[in-house]
């Protein structure tokens, strides 16, 4: 992936710029004094300090605290940080394609992605790490395990799982590779076409306009658009997206800073709006979100359910830093210098880092700046939560191993939340089939005609998927309202 490529259009985080940094020379607003005082600093430190430090080292602790003070969603990023958050936006990352949970210090697969090289191996949800290329991993930080199965597309790891029903480990070698995450989820609900966006990535506008023509084959004209807790992404995506639901006319203007770049409007030429869309909306949708939900709410393509948006307007490009040897290289004999590797012609190896910078501004259709503000649903539901349990964040069974008395497993708190809603005493739902557990699956098994062994074997978890699905189409009371809205 080339990274110098120009990376416009997040809505994600908020930075601002800084024209020229680096350990030597630090020139802002033409002060040459700035350069001479921060480099003054690093020689106190290099002189004065009783440890190991590097000037890479000094130079990235400046960087960070530089943008870490500027705000909240300021940040500046090493390459291997970069290559991180930029990934995740972009749909796919370099991999085996599974999502690792910290339970009580497991470390347990909570997903595993279709057609990852960990599915292909027989990697299952649920199973435990026990190794990684024969290192044991047990007791290990989250992050520093997920760093050691991650790598280049092509190479191999070994990982070492612990599986429920299997005594000894097991040992599957795969082949990383680039794997899809999926951003959009989405179902058929009797007449109603259901669609998740998790975020905007890279790949959002193809996974909804996958969902529609599902919609449209099974002639589903009433949408549910569920932005509850997403975070944003990028600008281009929310733009696409709109396009489906939208009628002609603006989706949204972007008000840049720089004086030099002009201001953009975003359009749609949708002639008819196709389908009857509700949105689903709370405290956490923002960014590139609220593009989406401020477009259609003031073109009234549809009616927004839920609670207020988060409110946040600032657009983002990602900026490449130069090195501080790349800068001297770049700049040498140059009156007006940049630390900005957009520049020139420059190269990944060249870079310090990354940082977000906010560039920018988004309006609504009808001119509103929604920053710090949000935006308020048509119709106010408070987000139901049962028993402390979230509904819209309940999760099917994964249908992968069978957990019986004394199981330490993910798909265990999926069931223990199902059946506390269903009025089983089972306590606080958590990780573990408990004796109490145990008898309230025998319960339910005895209520529903099954073999009542208190084992979540496939056919309880495929019922309990059943209910778990009623739960949250009928106890959901932000859907519920959703689907009385569009079916009238």
């Amino acid at each position: 992936m080339n990274k110098l490529k120009r990376i416009t259009g997040i809505i994600l985080a908020i930075s601002i710029s800084i024209t020229v940094f680096t350990s030597a020379a630090f020139a802002a607003d033409s002060k040459s004094t700035d350069g001479e005082y921060l480099q003054s600093v690093i020689d106190l430190i290099k002189q004065k300090y009783n440890g190991k430090i590097t000037d890479d080292e000094i130079l990235q602790g400046a960087l960070k605290g530089m943008f870490g003070t500027l705000d909240q969603y300021s940040a500046y990023y090493t390459p291997d940080e970069f290559e991180e958050f930029y990934g995740t936006l972009e749909g796919a990352v370099e991999g085996v394609g599974i999502s690792i949970e910290q339970i009580d210090k497991n470390l347990i697969i909570n997903k595993v992605f279709a057609n990852s090289p960990a599915k292909k191996a027989g990697v299952l949800s649920g199973d435990r790490i026990a190794q990684v290329n024969g290192e044991a991993v047990q007791g290990k930080e989250l992050k520093e395990v997920v760093s050691k199965i991650k790598g280049t597309a092509g190479t191999k790891v070994k990982l070492g799982l612990v599986r429920q029903g299997t005594k000894n480990m097991i040992t599957l070698e795969m082949s990383r590779a680039q794997v899809d995450l999926p951003s959009v989820h989405y179902e058929i609900r009797g007449k109603i076409g259901y669609i998740l966006i998790d975020s905007f990535s890279h790949n959002t506008s193809k996974g909804v306009s996958e969902a529609l023509s599902t919609f449209d084959s099974k002639k589903i004209t009433s949408v549910v658009l569920d932005l509850r807790n997403n975070p944003g992404g990028y600008l281009e995506q929310a733009i696409s997206v709109a396009q489906n639901f939208v009628p002609k006319g603006i989706i949204t203007t972007l008000d840049y800073k720089d004086s030099s770049m002009e201001d953009k409007k975003f359009y749609s030429e949708l002639e008819k709006i196709k389908y009857k869309v509700a949105v689903l909306v709370n405290e956490n949708t923002a960014s590139a979100a609220e593009i989406l939900t401020g477009a259609i709410k003031d073109t009234k393509a549809g009616v927004i359910i839920g609670c207020k948006t988060y409110g946040k307007a600032k657009v983002q490009e990602s900026l490449p830093i130069l090195s501080d040897d790349a800068y001297k290289k770049y700049n040498g004999g140059k009156e007006n210098k940049s630390a900005n590797a957009y520049d020139f012609n420059s190269f990944t190896t060249d870079l310090s880092g990354w940082a977000k910078m906010t560039i920018g501004l988004y309006y609504t259709p009808n001119g509103n700046c929604i920053d710090l503000k949000g935006i308020e649903p048509d119709i106010q539901v408070k987000e139901s939560i049962l028993s402390g349990i979230r509904v819209n964040l309940m999760e099917t069974l994964s249908l992968t191993v069978k957990p019986s008395l004394g199981t330490h497993y993910y798909d265990v708190l999926n069931a223990e939340c199902a059946l506390k809603l269903l009025k089983y005493d089972i306590g606080t739902p958590d990780y573990i089939l408990d004796a109490k557990s145990v008898e309230a699956v025998k319960k339910f098994q005895k209520s529903n005609k099954l073999s009542s062994s208190g084992i979540l074997d496939f056919a309880t978890q495929r019922l309990l998927n059943t209910k778990i699905n009623e739960i949250k189409q009928k106890q959901d009371a932000v859907y519920f309202r959703a689907v009385s809205e569009i079916s009238k």
